[in-house]
């Protein structure tokens, strides 16, 4: 699922407006990297097209992300080095959004701080659920309907992702990616 349904829906119409006021448009080549290994970033991407792989330090591929996920997100929270490398594996085009920016809104706008931190947590929250999946899913019982299974949407989830979805092609549209 793409990062961004998830933070999207946690964030106000007023919110991505804002966003899409801010964020920088940036376009890069296969192989130029957006977040360096052993770095401190603090700042947000949205990928909007390309697809990128996030990469460890023994140049194991752990992820490869596509149009519609979030990058940087956790760094910009815990504010430490970083123990991957995010680099694009074709052309991409980002929204980049400036720590700065996005400071000085949290500092200006409490209400979007909680809604953006709450967003980021969920997206966090749903990886770490999909890792663990990963994990124990060779004991899993595939005919359970209790159990959820990767790429799987909860029903009472539906109209949260529409509306994340709708957030997301506004953004793209008025990023000039869609």
């Amino acid at each position: 699922m793409r990062s961004s349904l998830i933070f999207l829906s946690f964030l106000s119409d007023a919110d991505v407006a804002w966003m899409v006021q801010v964020c920088r448009k940036q376009t890069l080549s296969a192989g130029e990297v957006i977040i360096q290994r052993g770095a401190i970033n603090k700042d947000i991407y949205l990928l909007l097209e390309g697809k990128c792989s996030i990469t460890a330090g023994n140049n194991l591929i752990l992820e490869e992300i596509v149009s519609g996920d979030l990058i940087g997100e956790v760094s910009y929270v815990d504010e430490r080095c970083t123990t991957a490398q995010v680099s694009a594996q074709s052309s991409v085009v980002l929204a980049h959004l400036s720590a700065a920016a996005l400071d000085g809104k949290m500092q200006a706008d409490l209400g979007f701080a909680s809604r953006f931190y709450r967003g980021v947590a969920s997206v966090l929250a749903f990886r770490l659920r999909r890792n663990l999946q990963a994990t124990i899913s060779q004991q899993s019982n595939l005919f359970s309907s209790s159990e959820e299974f990767e790429g799987e949407i909860d029903p009472k989830d539906l109209e949260t992702t529409a509306r994340s979805g709708a957030r997301l092609v506004f953004m793209l549209k008025a990023l000039g990616s869609a």
